[in-house]
């Protein structure tokens, strides 16, 4: 067995690759623009696996894929000579071993198939969760969560089999026996698992969950991350990010600092035990931010963070600030979309449009992209753009153009030089306009009256074979007219997911993402 420096990685050879996946993360993506397990892996570790075995989005634990076609054939193999063995944990709120005894087996056939499944009472956790383990050969659909609620135990958080409702669908994967790996791979049985954490209450439960939800999937990858999303805990309306050694907490409730801190002081020390955070900003959030600013309250604990700092990124930095202005300077939701356009950047041209710090030059400069123009009508947003390319040792190579206008201006402008044969267009644009600013030049900019002029001049300067990726934080009622003004400048409109760790919970949908191809503009 080779050794991982992936902390989610659990086992990997030539032929397998076995890994700790998170809570709520689909084994392969549904739909065209999502990220399961397998198009995570090849995205940011460059990893391409075959799928040949599954766990539901709701489970964690230990996920084997196969490296080759051949071992892929041999996955086949193994389930239908049910040669493998696997033991999943699971909670429940009933307690059935007075009824079924310490161990039983159900044998329900399911959709029309055989299925078997050993269950093994464990422990009492608390007043009224209890601890299960099961042990299959090979799965049917939901086979444990099905099984568990035909003998009278549905899983913790499992509504849709008669559970009750909790943070999460408490299932884990902890143990695997597959032919052809010499030793037997294991997980730790998740935190929200214990008793410990279920004695503290609802909020360091779900902080438990948010963890599970993320693992150390990111830092394997970055420094920054999102730890807590807006609607993950119940009580508090609040989000939690990473940057380096610092947490910062965005705070949109009233709650008082006292409370709020002993609240979220669990996930705050697991923070600092699992990642090394010795610092925490809090920013309370103007409920009118247009009138008051963004911050109308801003606290520190433990060390106080550096006024500007780094933070890396796969193979690149950027400088950020928790407290000396009101963004931090990293937009952490985009970090799928800049890997992808690092990915397709070498020897292309990218317009970096409402560029802000320029995140994603620094990425697409990296990886040799002929030029990057980044327009941007705030002058210190771009001038910390500059730095962020001295940073990362890209000044000399002069790849990065800085731009400081109104970006309606200057996609006028390419219009125009397009028209006029000057210019033959551009392979990849990043469109990520702000829902409302005012420039010098063109004045007040609302995006819910620019956005279809916005599509269309972006099609119009894009090459026919380029991709425009356009991101709009917008109200709900409005994405429909905004995906319909895609689609009549693009013939291939694909909506992608927002990262992993940026979860839509609790009806909280969060900013809408495109890859758009075929500008419908002739040339």
């Amino acid at each position: 067995m080779s050794a991982s420096k992936t902390p989610q990685i659990l086992y990997s050879d030539a032929h397998w690759l076995v890994v700790e996946k998170p809570y709520g993360l689909a084994t392969h993506g549904g739909d065209p623009g999502d990220l399961g397990v397998q198009e995570w892996l090849e995205l940011h570790l460059g990893v391409k696996t075959f799928v040949c075995s599954r766990l539901d989005k709701g489970t964690t634990g230990v996920l084997i894929f196969a490296r080759t076609p051949e071992a892929s054939a041999q996955a086949e193999r193994v389930h239908t000579d049910e040669s493998s063995r696997k033991t999943y944990y699971f909670l429940a709120s009933k307690d059935v071993s007075k009824k079924n005894g310490l161990n039983w087996v159900c044998e329900l056939p399911l959709d029309g198939k055989a299925a078997r499944t050993e269950f093994f009472f464990e422990t009492q956790l608390n007043k009224d969760v209890f601890l299960y383990k099961a042990v299959i050969a090979r799965g049917r659909m939901h086979q444990i969560r099905r099984h568990a609620s035909e003998s009278g135990c549905p899983l913790w958080g499992d509504v849709e089999y008669g559970g009750c409702n909790a943070a999460r669908i408490a299932l884990h994967c902890a143990e695997l026996q597959w032919p052809g790996l010499a030793s037997v791979i294991r997980s730790p049985l998740p935190q929200s698992f214990s008793a410990e954490v279920h004695k503290q209450g609802r909020t360091a439960v779900e902080s438990a969950v948010a963890h599970e939800r993320r693992g150390f999937w990111f830092a394997s990858i970055a420094q920054a991350w999102r730890v807590v999303q807006r609607g993950e805990l119940t009580d508090y309306d609040v989000s939690v990010d990473v940057y380096g050694a610092h947490a910062l907490v965005w705070v949109y409730c009233d709650s008082e600092r006292e409370e709020l801190v002993s609240a979220l002081e669990p996930l705050l020390l697991e923070l600092q035990h699992r990642f090394g955070v010795v610092g925490c900003v809090w920013r309370r959030i103007a409920k009118n931010p247009h009138k008051k600013g963004l911050v109308q309250e801003m606290w520190t604990a433990g060390q106080e963070p550096p006024e500007t700092f780094t933070v890396s990124e796969h193979d690149w930095k950027a400088l950020v600030t928790l407290t000396l202005r009101q963004h931090v300077g990293l937009f952490l939701d985009h970090r799928d979309n800049r890997r992808r356009v690092q990915q397709m950047a070498p020897g292309k041209r990218i317009a970096n449009l409402f560029s802000y710090t320029c995140a994603f030059a620094i990425a697409a400069a990296l990886a040799d992209a002929e030029v990057v123009v980044n327009v941007d009508a705030a002058a210190s947003a771009l001038n910390v753009g500059k730095k962020n390319f001295e940073v990362n040792q890209l000044a000399e190579r002069r790849t990065g153009k800085f731009v400081e206008r109104d970006v309606r201006v200057w996609l006028e402008k390419q219009v125009q030089k397009i028209e006029r044969g000057e210019d033959s267009g551009w392979d990849v644009i990043v469109c990520d306009p702000p829902t409302f600013s005012s420039t010098q030049d063109l004045g007040v900019f609302h995006v819910a009256q620019e956005w279809q002029e916005l599509a269309e001049n972006c099609a119009r300067i894009l090459r026919a074979d380029g991709v425009c990726f356009f991101s709009m934080n917008s109200q709900a009622h409005e994405r429909l007219a905004f995906e319909a003004a895609l689609q009549k400048c693009f013939a291939a409109v694909q909506r992608l997911k927002a990262p992993f760790d940026f979860p839509e919970i609790a009806g909280r949908s969060h900013a809408r993402f495109y890859a758009c191809r075929e500008p419908r503009f002739a040339r």
